[in-house]
């Protein structure tokens, strides 16, 4: 594994090693990422819900399947201090149509007003949407010291995103108390929305497991973009930074070489087969 050291220079690319600090976060965080795919109702869900995440106070279990499915939870880690809202990536038929509408919609905002988003994303995020923000706004106010972390996995990814640019005017709510952890995270608007993304100011940590084929979709021929920067673990399972977001010597490194087998595995999390270990 690469420590804290110089960046490494490629054809005029960076790769920043990633902090242990940081390491230690995406090993926490990808637990609850995991969890979304289960019926938490009891916070019990294997490995996910041991260690370090047990005792997480379950505040909301969600699971709704009319129009689209959209599975997810938020809960409180006394320990960590965070409240945290996980949304499940795709499990099923109807969320597996919602990731194949590459048709883009717009994403209002005064700044990008040329940011567009795939439409079957935030229709999935929009099922819930008023309703998880209006509860984890409440929660901050009643736990102003806290922090908010916003997590999920493939899909899950891109609703956690559109949570986190839905919190991100809260009073309480800071750089320094806001964060986005997403794992296989696709590729979740175009350019313009990428740019609005790292605009922000925010840090959303978004973690691609060596050659991941999701991170690679929707493909850029149809106006996708991701944002930056990206945390790569490379193939000899190095963590290593790229800050720009479509670097070629970081997971674009790999294509087009991809896999799906990559993107069940993060960090030793088995996300499909969290539920079948209780």
């Amino acid at each position: 594994m690469v420590s804290e050291a110089s960046p490494i220079r490629r054809n005029n690319s960076t790769q920043i090693p990633v902090s242990e600090s940081d390491i230690r976060e995406f090993k926490l965080w990808v637990k609850y990422a995991s969890a979304a795919y289960c019926n938490v109702t009891d916070w019990k869900c294997g490995e996910a819900c041991l260690g370090e995440t047990a005792g997480t106070r379950l505040i909301k279990f969600f699971s709704h399947t009319v129009p689209r499915d959209n599975n997810g939870f938020v809960a409180i880690n006394d320990k960590e201090k965070a409240i945290v809202v996980g949304y499940r990536g795709t499990a099923d038929v109807q969320s597996f149509v919602s990731d194949t509408e590459f048709f883009q919609t717009p994403f209002v905002n005064p700044k990008f007003k040329d940011a567009k988003v795939h439409a079957g994303f935030l229709a999935t995020y929009n099922d819930t949407r008023e309703e998880i923000t209006s509860l984890i706004k409440d929660l901050v106010k009643k736990n102003p010291d806290y922090k908010v972390i916003s997590t999920g996995h493939s899909l899950g990814g891109s609703l956690a995103v559109f949570q986190t640019l839905d919190l991100i005017d809260t009073p309480g709510l800071n750089p320094s108390n806001l964060f986005t952890y997403t794992y296989g995270e696709p590729r979740t608007g175009n350019q313009d929305f990428a740019d609005f993304v790292q605009s922000t100011g925010f840090k959303f940590f978004r973690l691609v497991n060596e050659n991941d084929v999701i991170p690679h979709l929707p493909p850029q021929a149809f106006k996708y973009d991701q944002y930056g920067p990206e945390f790569w673990i490379d193939p000899e399972k190095n963590f290593v930074e790229c800050p720009a977001a479509e670097d070629k010597i970081c997971s674009n490194s790999q294509v087009p070489n991809l896999s799906i087998i990559s993107h069940a595995n993060y960090l030793d999390t088995a996300f499909l087969l969290t539920c079948l270990a209780k």
